[in-house]
């Protein structure tokens, strides 16, 4: 408080001010209606990157009933669940590029197996989600799995049955150079088995470490000639460090043999 006892006035503000910014208010918010209520920012051209031409076209046809809509007004959320409700979209990004465009850049669903129910077969991905029935003769480069008739299976619905789901984890776990392509997977009292071309079976074991099982496998594989992975009926990693091999598969899991030729592999 200054030494004389009196408090500084507070300048009120004049009223000329206090009209410019209301003048100015006035204008922001008929700028803003405007920019919603009329075609000033209209979508009207839509770019759509990031996926294969089939995704875009559904993301394109989902998006229609937007177009027309103002930039300014564009329910964004709205969008993003219809579009990602489309079995081949796995998320997305979108962006609104005045004044008449909207970007939306699509990160697909990745497919991974086909699975099987009976006669029929649907793509799904390495997340789970069923992409589409497919032709069970036409995707044979993609790895079989079957289920029981009772699994539920609809484009974009994610698959819950534990056997397919763990199946599908030992899938995602194949590396890109692993030396021989897998045809099958198939999981039996939680233990897991992939079927390689040619037919010799891998027998993974339970869930755990199945990366490292893997990579044993893949080591081994690379260190057989071609006659001798033409005679292997099964390689078992169960136990990653006593990979055991042979040349029959009546044989039990881990290696407990039953019969026919047991190698033990070193690695």
């Amino acid at each position: 408080m200054p030494a004389n006892g009196f408090r500084p006035r507070l300048r009120a503000p004049s009223a000329r001010a206090a009209a410019l910014a209301a003048v100015v208010f006035g204008v922001i918010v008929l700028l803003y209606l405007a920019a919603r209520l009329t075609p000033l920012f209209a979508l009207r051209d839509l770019e759509v990157t990031g996926a294969p031409p089939a995704a875009r076209a559904s993301v394109r046809e989902a998006t229609e009933a937007f177009m027309g809509e103002s930039l300014v007004a564009l329910d964004r959320e709205e969008l993003r669940r219809r579009l990602e409700a489309l079995p081949t979209v796995r998320s997305l990004q979108i962006d609104r590029a005045f004044p008449h465009t909207l970007r939306i850049v699509v990160a697909p669903e990745r497919p991974l197996a086909v699975v099987r129910r009976g006669g029929q077969a649907w793509l799904v991905s390495d997340g789970g989600r069923v992409i589409r029935q497919v032709d069970p003769g036409t995707f044979s480069i993609r790895a079989s799995i079957w289920t029981a008739t009772e699994t539920h299976l609809a484009p974009g619905a994610t698959v819950e049955a534990a056997n397919v789901r763990l199946a599908l984890e030992a899938l995602r776990r194949v590396p890109e150079d692993f030396p021989l392509r897998v045809q099958a997977a198939r999981v039996q009292d939680e233990a897991v088995t992939l079927v390689l071309v040619g037919g010799t079976e891998l027998r993974l074991g339970r869930r755990g470490a199945l990366a490292l099982k893997l990579a044993v496998a893949g080591r081994v594989l690379e260190t057989l000639s071609a006659m001798e992975l033409a005679e292997l009926a099964y390689l078992d990693v169960a136990v990653p460090e006593r990979p055991v091999g042979g040349t029959s598969l009546d044989s039990q899991v881990e290696g407990e043999t039953m019969g026919g030729n047991v190698l033990q592999i070193g690695i």
